[in-house]
């Protein structure tokens, strides 16, 4: 029996680990993998504290942390989440099963796809939702990034350096992203920008050799070896449906403690109506519902 098992080990889930052990609650944490979001980002600058971090190294400083404060870890991908007469919960993760008093939701956001013909089949063919995952296999070649928002930019700078062009697609006319970055953006001479734009299809077969961006009633055909898609995230929280209410978004709702509808239920991080994505925001979550989820549990003593 767990006093609390977190789900998602993102800055969100690793936070609220730390807090929650350093209350002496009984803690695992299960995931898919650790870091989340922040394992495709190469440089965070805006992290208090700390000038320039590198996303990966971010989370093997926060899962470390978390470990010597003595939190337990499974990777696994939790199934169910069933709640039992006695108020306690039953976790489904792989072929295993947990106790726990409390949840904390913290599973954070998934890659939002173009949903076009053909684009689950190119995947790992040419098709990437991940720049600094991926970005080295096209070194010296010819990529497309389509977005407008911090992580778009960020994937197109991050691209300049390694490919010989990248064309930068958004369907906007304003990006979204921070000015800093748009400016680095603006300064890579071999980044084409095209505003205005949509991709609307891809051409390959065993990899992608080709998009069609539209921009009113002109059609132009790039040739490609990477198209890295980067147009937002989305969330996944049908693990929770029938179990906490949800807004339009499928985002989690939550009070300003971090708890859900259901008690003894609490959600952090992105994965709620959070109005602002980020990782300090996150954290700062992550932790209110760690200690509210405490405080649930001293409740009940």
């Amino acid at each position: 029996m767990f006093d609390t098992i977190i789900i998602g080990a993102g800055p969100t889930g690793l936070t609220a680990a730390i807090y929650a052990t350093r209350r002496m609650m009984k803690t695992l944490l299960i995931s898919k993998n650790v870091g989340g979001q922040i394992i495709w980002t190469s440089d965070i600058e805006n992290y208090p504290g700390i000038k320039l971090i590198r996303g990966p190294q971010l989370a093997v400083s926060m899962q470390e942390q978390a470990k010597s404060f003595g939190v337990e870890m499974r990777t696994a991908e939790v199934t169910k989440i069933e709640k039992q007469a006695d108020g306690n919960f039953m976790i489904h993760a792989g072929q295993e099963k947990f106790l726990s008093k409390t949840v904390i939701i913290a599973m954070g956001l998934s890659s939002r796809p173009l949903d076009l013909p053909g684009e689950k089949e190119l995947v790992g063919r040419g098709i990437s939702y991940c720049a600094n995952c991926d970005g080295q296999f096209f070194r010296g070649k010819v990529v497309a990034v389509v977005g407008g928002g911090n992580a778009a930019l960020d994937a197109a700078e991050v691209m300049s350096k390694i490919a010989s062009k990248v064309y930068l697609i958004y369907r906007g006319s304003q990006f979204k992203a921070f000015e800093i970055l748009i400016a680095r953006v603006k300064e890579r001479k071999n980044i084409d920008i095209m505003m205005n734009s949509n991709i609307t299809e891809l051409t390959g077969k065993e990899k992608l050799t080709a998009i069609k961006a539209t921009s009113g009633q002109e059609v132009k055909e790039l040739a490609v070896d990477g198209l890295f898609v980067e147009i937002g995230h989305q969330t996944q929280t049908d693990l929770v449906a029938g179990l906490v209410e949800r807004d339009a978004k499928g985002q989690i709702t939550i009070d300003l403690s971090g708890k859900t509808s259901l008690a003894g239920m609490f959600a952090a991080g992105d994965v709620t109506q959070t109005e602002f994505k980020q990782i300090v925001i996150g954290c700062g979550q992550g932790a209110v519902a760690a200690l509210s989820a405490y405080k649930y549990l001293q409740g009940k003593k």
